[in-house]
């Protein structure tokens, strides 16, 4: 049985647009939000101006730190949800977002994005990713693969519409525990995505 790999950087890259050119990957959680195909998390945040201050170009960088430190709050939380029992080092990953955008008021005033990608969270997979096919499955950041009696927890998972699966896919069927078991896998294919990136493609995105 083959192995699937696409190029993961051309599949974040492709699915940066998806948002209006197919079905929606997007999903909110815990006040940030998570783009499934685009592999980002992304959390907004505003601050006012402190009226103390002489004019709104002195208020903005206390305003932008503010933001920014509500903007660290909801990616914390985020990070937290998406590990699921995994351990990650979120404070770590935080330090690494970077503001994506950003809106500043006329009374120094600031709004921002600040965003993280999957490959920014978790080692593992930046070049190459397998790729796997199913019907329909909830959004799982590092889903857990198994067959030939053997388990390996992937690195990250993105997830883009079936239209756009390769004809290598490997077909996965969730089972009874939540588990993606590859049909007739050995247990080196298994093996094989320990740590890895994923990209899953689906008939159906699930809410």
């Amino acid at each position: 049985m083959g192995i699937g790999f696409v190029s993961l950087g051309l599949v974040l890259l492709a699915g940066a647009g998806q948002a209006k050119d197919g079905p929606s990957f997007i999903r909110d959680l815990a006040g940030a939000e998570i783009d499934w195909s685009a592999g980002a998390i992304t959390a907004r945040a505003g601050s006012a101006a402190d009226i103390r201050m002489p004019g709104p170009n002195a208020a903005r960088p206390g305003a932008e730190r503010r933001a920014r430190a509500a903007a660290e709050v909801k990616l914390r939380a985020a990070l937290r949800t998406l590990a699921h029992g995994r351990t990650l080092d979120v404070d770590a990953a935080v330090k690494r977002a970077r503001v994506v955008r950003s809106e500043y008021q006329s009374d120094g005033g600031v709004f921002l994005w600040l965003g993280l990608r999957f490959t920014e969270v978790v080692e593992g997979g930046k070049n190459a990713a397998k790729a796997l096919k199913t019907a329909s499955m909830p959004f799982a950041f590092a889903p857990t693969l198994t067959g030939a009696g053997k388990e390996a927890q992937v690195s990250f998972a993105i997830y883009r519409p079936m239209s756009e699966c390769p004809k290598d896919a490997l077909p996965v069927e969730r089972d009874s525990r939540g588990r993606l078991e590859i049909t007739g896998a050995d247990a080196n294919l298994v093996d094989s995505f320990a740590g890895a990136a994923v990209v899953i493609y689906l008939e159906q995105a699930q809410p």
